[in-house]
């Protein structure tokens, strides 16, 4: 048995040795979710030109200074036309938000410290009353500079870099209509057991629905995987061996059951048989330590990468969540491949048992005095608790020890 650190170097090492997933070129409409292969640059500045932030008058900052008030206006600038005079001492043109800041003009006074309204038709002179000391009033007041955003030629996000929805309105900016990502990968899923019907089906006495597989389907979408749904493997070396061969022509096969030391855990005899080599089979994680990773070479030469979860479905969900996803992002090329976690506190107190670290479903303590930052573990009862998921939204990462937590102690949090 090794540790969730070995478990993680060895993913590392064994996909990370492997070549990327290959690429394609994408609407940006299709794009959330995918891994750029290319870095994008933009090919704009942003902002285009020296712009007003408000709605007002450009004017020379050094005339407010000077304590000067009245102005003729020269002309109105709405955003989508270019100004057409230049600015001089004692001029002003009347400016809306985001239209660009004429020649001469340097500030902006709001709409609102001048002696007109905003409905107001621009008059030929306009009194402007700055409110603050003038010596703040300075170059760049309620004005944007040409590129202060970004300029022409920078990198907006390297490869790598994992499409956000909030992504997006930046891509479209710097005109990404097309983004080349990885492909996504091609995941099998096949929960197993006797024990299981379809989700839609009422089970027997001695059935339960499955619960695994469309969880692991849907998770796996998430991370931008293109899914295919298996069925479920009944506890015979015949109908696990037909569906795992099928499975083993997509990148990953995840199985969920079957891979402890039971007399029906037949799956990894089955992989073995059908050249599936063992990387790793069981990690000290509490819940989910029987825990399979293997990898089948294939004449392709992208070999096909087999992770066998445990049958409980808490305990599928956290080798998801650790391992699977940390090897599926190593394929499509992503940076920061592990998943995110945070330094947090304990709300409350908390105790666990065993000599393995534990991954307790939990979420941000929302308590009126609960500490800046401080998680809450939710009330849980094993591996096979489904509900308390419902409510959870991260795991808590608590190293073994059989002492009592108290609140305050420091904890890592994983987010989901």
């Amino acid at each position: 048995m090794i540790s969730v650190e070995e478990a993680f170097q060895l993913i590392e090492q064994r996909v990370g040795s492997l070549p990327p997933l290959e690429s394609e070129t994408i609407p940006l409409s299709a794009s959330v979710g995918r891994v750029l292969r290319k870095q994008i640059i933009s090919d704009v500045d942003s902002p285009p030109h020296n712009k007003s932030v408000m709605d007002g008058f450009a004017v020379a900052s050094r005339d407010i200074r000077d304590g000067v008030t009245n102005f003729r206006v020269l002309e109105t600038i709405v955003a989508g036309t270019m100004p057409t005079q230049t600015v001089n001492s004692g001029t002003a043109s009347r400016i809306m938000t985001g239209a660009p800041m004429p020649s001469g003009a340097d500030a902006v006074v709001m709409v609102e410290l001048s002696n007109i309204g905003y409905n107001d038709p621009t008059p030929e002179e306009v009194t402007l009353l700055w409110n603050g000391p003038v010596e703040k009033f300075t170059t760049g007041k309620h004005a944007m500079q040409r590129a202060q955003n970004f300029a022409k030629g920078q990198t907006i996000f390297p490869a790598g870099h994992r499409i956000r929805p909030v992504d997006v309105g930046l891509l479209a900016e710097v005109g990404a209509a097309q983004v080349e990502v990885s492909r996504k990968p091609t995941v099998a899923v096949l929960p197993t057991g006797d024990e299981l019907v379809d989700c839609s089906s009422v089970p027997g006495d001695s059935q339960i629905r499955n619960s695994n597989g469309p969880m692991l389907n849907a998770i796996c979408q998430n991370m931008g995987a293109e899914t295919i749904d298996l069925g479920i493997g009944g506890d015979s070396v015949g109908d696990l061996t037909a569906k795992i061969k099928k499975g083993l022509d997509q990148d990953f096969l995840l199985l969920s059951g079957g891979v402890s030391a039971g007399t029906m855990d037949l799956v990894p005899g089955i992989l073995q048989s059908q050249g599936v080599v063992q990387v790793f089979h069981k990690v000290k994680v509490k819940p989910g330590k029987p825990i399979f990773f293997g990898v089948l070479e294939r004449d392709s030469g992208r070999p096909c990468l087999v992770f066998g979860l445990p049958g409980n479905p808490v305990s599928s969900l956290i080798g998801v969540h650790l391992f699977v996803s940390t090897a599926m992002r190593i394929m499509m090329g992503q940076t920061n491949c592990r998943p995110a976690s945070r330094p947090a506190v304990l709300s409350a107190p908390h105790q666990t048992r065993g000599d393995r670290p534990t991954y307790w479903p939990g979420r941000l303590a929302t308590e009126e005095n609960a500490a800046p930052g401080a998680v809450e573990p939710l009330r849980w009862n094993g591996s096979s608790d489904l509900f308390s998921l419902g409510a959870a939204e991260g795991l808590i990462f608590m190293p073994a020890r059989e002492e009592r937590w108290d609140a305050g102690e420091q904890v890592l949090y994983f987010p989901f």
